[in-house]
Formats: structure tokens, sequence, C-alpha cells
């Protein structure tokens, strides 16, 4: 009779332990059966809305991609007022225009660029506050053509 106790009492904890992992896994499992099956690994997905951004440090390098045609990436980061320089690089051979975009958490946009290549600019933060980054193909909204994924890289370094 122990033995049947130990053993539910075993098999009970292994699977408490299996469903709590279940539960933890990140929702981006889901999500990432919807994209095209030629996507790129994107360690911050899903980040299709600022509500699901990852915020982000200042000078630190992130690695993420647009993988479809309709995919919008999102990063949030609190600034205080000053210089705020960003460095973008593609890190594939896609000739597809990217825009990005610094935005107000209140969606006002204080830098917009559309870029072929890779680039870097400099922008003024006018306020202490949280301010997102957005990158997109420029016609993602209403794009139908399917794109290849493009890999990217950014540091932003902003006043803390």
């Amino acid at each position: 009779m122990k033995k049947v106790v130990i053993s539910l009492l075993t098999l009970a904890v292994a699977l408490s332990a299996s469903a709590s992992a279940f539960a933890a896994e990140p929702a981006k499992n889901i999500k990432s059966s919807q994209k095209a099956a030629a996507s790129v690994t994107d360690p911050y997905e899903p980040n299709d809305s600022v509500a699901f951004a990852p915020f982000i440090n200042s000078n630190v390098s992130y690695t993420a991609a647009i993988n479809h045609n309709k995919d919008v990436d999102y990063f949030n980061f609190y600034a205080k007022p000053g210089t705020f320089n960003f460095a973008f690089s593609r890190l594939s051979t896609s000739s597809e225009s990217i825009t990005i975009w610094v935005r107000k958490s209140t969606g006002e946009t204080v830098h917009r660029v559309v870029i072929k290549g890779n680039t870097s600019f400099s922008v003024n933060i006018p306020e202490e506050g949280q301010y997102y980054i957005q990158l997109m193909a420029p016609n993602a909204i209403f794009e139908t053509n399917p794109i290849a994924p493009i890999p990217y890289s950014f540091k932003a370094i902003f006043n803390q």
C-alpha cells in the first residue's frame, strides 16, 4: 500500500511540474504557428503592439526580425530629456524598405525614417517619459505580397 501511495504521490508531483512548465511556455509559440514557414527566430515576439513590447536598455544591442509582410515590431523605453542615438543594421541582403519611428507613449511621432540599408540617427527627446520604437515594412498595413524575413540588429543610447 505504501508503494502505491508513494508512486501516486510521485506521479502527481511530476504531472504538476509538467503542467507548471507548460503553463509557463510563452504565448509566442501560439503566434509563431501563424507566421510564414520561412520565419527567422525572433526572441521578442510577440511584440506586435506597444502593450506587448519589451522594454529595452540603453547601449545594449538587440537582434530581432520582420518575419512577414504584416509584422510590426515595437520596443519600449523610458528616457529623460536629451539626445537619443539609434544605430540599425540589416542582417540580410533583403532590399525591402523598413520604416523606423521613435514615438512618445501617446503615439506622437518624435522621428520617422524609411531606410533600405543600415542607418544611424540622433533625435532630441523633448521630455521625460515612456517612448517606443516601431519598425515595419512601410506598407505593412496594406501589404498583400509576402516578403522574405528581414533579420536586424539595433542599439539605442538614451538618457535614463
